[in-house]
């Protein structure tokens, strides 16, 4: 039985080093898109995959691995944002500083400055947006799982996973017509 052990520990760390490495990028991106700051998406990375391997032995396959991995990092997603946001909020914004303001750039690095902010901006629409409406529509929309698969990440029904998805489609709408009202 001792020599068992070592065979499933070996099994479990070859099994762990595929899932980083299938799912590395992935993990980041939604991170990136629930939270819009990098080292916050870079923290919620690497606690995700801390997760994943903690609870790797534990792993019962009643749902798809990719499913169970995604579901951990929602959660985790939720859970350091939450943290950040109540860090942030006792934090002093910085004053308008000259030192700050951009210099004149060129028409090709004004453009893709401009799509940026475009992206910046629908990033900041979607963590706007209620939990549930915002990682539906990550998923679907951004990460491209199948509504089933969402409904599995997410952990409810199929037709409730539509239901946000449609509402944060008439929310995102309305936010972004806002931003761009205002410019």
């Amino acid at each position: 039985m001792t020599n068992m052990i070592p065979k499933v520990q070996k099994h479990a760390d070859h099994l762990f080093r595929e899932i980083v490495k299938n799912h590395t990028s992935r993990v980041y991106n939604l991170a990136l898109m629930k939270c819009n700051q990098v080292t916050l998406a870079e923290d919620i990375s690497q606690e995700t995959f801390i997760r994943v391997y903690k609870g790797l032995r534990n792993f019962r396959d009643e749902s798809h691995i990719d499913t169970w991995i995604y579901r951990i990092a929602l959660n985790v997603c939720h859970t350091m944002i939450k943290k950040e946001s109540q860090l942030s909020s006792r934090m002093i914004p910085l004053g308008d500083r000259a030192d700050l303001e951009p210099e004149e750039i060129d028409s090709d690095v004004q453009d893709i400055f401009i799509k940026d902010v475009e992206k910046d901006q629908i990033r900041e629409a979607v963590s706007a947006l209620p939990a549930l409406q915002s990682d539906a529509i990550t998923l679907y929309y951004l990460k491209e799982f199948q509504y089933t698969e969402v409904a599995e990440i997410m952990d409810i029904p199929l037709n409730t996973v539509k239901s946000h998805i449609r509402r944060a489609k008439a929310n995102l709408k309305s936010l972004l017509m806002e931003v761009y009202n205002e410019t």
